[in-house]
């Protein structure tokens, strides 16, 4: 049995929950070890893994811990995020056995880990789509471009899939969902969102629902965004959801003819709108990023020019199962 030690700051029900735990779905017969340093509400989404264990060390532990761990314990593989300095070292403690993930699309983020981080200890830098991959080779000497590989994400088929029980929620009799996922900031561009609902006809109610937020002003900027647009009454918000909760909104959005909207301005894979299709529901996007490589699942979606609000609105209503086509 591989033994494969993964090393990230939070541990939360973010995006690197979703690829931590859908590698542990994809592969039973091997034993994956998580390393965190910041409890961020994430525990029981690693706890319930039958080949999976964590630990959370405090900060001003947390090198020596991970040091220590991977030093008494062997592990086939080691992969490390968003702590370029702590990866070099352990490249050079233990060669031949460290991977660099990046999951951001955060370019200036990029610049400044690659900065910091060893590329000639590192075994390979590993991004989950073409895109990020290519703007990574971008940046580094050309040396070390064939240590820059693409492995895609996984969606957890167990968590996601066409038959998840729907969850228990009454907007009205007539009203269509329209979910949207991320944090309130620039990047994830929920002002687009809005201006897409405002856009439609009444029957669209717009669903956030928003990762653990560090920021209080943000969520408060959100919703007078929303009222600006006429649209704060209708608007419902789910903080910090668990993955089986949000896949049972993806499957009772769908069964009202409901539609993910994504107006993100950059995606490194894009794992809303592909956990959503594995669920059946269809999805209206912008196109960025990593997106455009996610596999559909037979399900229905379209994807925009980015900035075109208009054409994102027409791509809900092309999409969306609901009888209702006229503004």
């Amino acid at each position: 049995m591989a033994r494969i030690l993964s090393i990230y700051p939070n541990c939360s029900k973010g995006g690197m929950t979703t690829v931590y735990r859908s590698r542990a779905a994809a592969d039973p017969n091997s034993q994956f070890d998580f390393l965190f340093k910041n409890d961020a509400g994430g525990r029981d989404s690693f706890a319930t893994l039958p080949n999976g264990s964590f630990r959370i060390y405090p900060e001003a532990r947390f090198e020596a811990a991970v040091r220590y761990v991977a030093s008494h314990s062997h592990f086939d593989e080691i992969r490390v995020t968003s702590l370029p300095e702590l990866a070099s070292a352990l490249a050079q403690e233990h060669p031949g056995r460290v991977t660099y993930e990046f999951h951001s699309s955060n370019m200036a983020i990029i610049d400044k880990e690659l900065k910091r981080l060893d590329l000639e200890s590192i075994v390979a830098v590993q991004t989950p789509s073409r895109w990020l991959t290519a703007a990574v080779v971008r940046r580094v000497d050309a040396q070390w471009a064939d240590k820059c590989v693409t492995v895609p994400n996984l969606v957890d088929h167990l968590t996601f899939h066409k038959e998840v029980p729907a969850a228990d929620m009454d907007l009205g009799d007539h009203a269509v969902p329209l979910l949207w996922i991320g944090r309130f900031d620039k990047g994830k561009n929920f002002n687009d969102f809005l201006r897409v609902v405002a856009s439609l006809p009444e029957e669209f109610v717009p669903v956030s629902i928003v990762s653990l937020e560090s920021e209080p002003q943000r969520l408060a900027r959100a919703l007078l965004e929303a009222r600006a647009y006429g649209v704060d009454q209708k608007l419902r918000t789910f903080l910090n959801l668990s993955q089986g909760h949000l896949a049972s909104l993806y499957t009772w959005a769908r069964d009202r003819g409901g539609v993910l909207v994504s107006t993100s301005l950059a995606e490194s894979f894009g794992y809303s709108v592909a956990e959503a299709l594995a669920c059946g529901l269809p999805a209206a996007a912008y196109r960025v990023g990593g997106i455009s490589e996610v596999p559909d699942s037979g399900t229905a979606h379209r994807l925009i020019p980015v900035g075109d609000v208009p054409a994102l609105s027409r791509a809900v209503l092309e999409v969306s199962g609901a009888p209702v086509h006229t503004a």
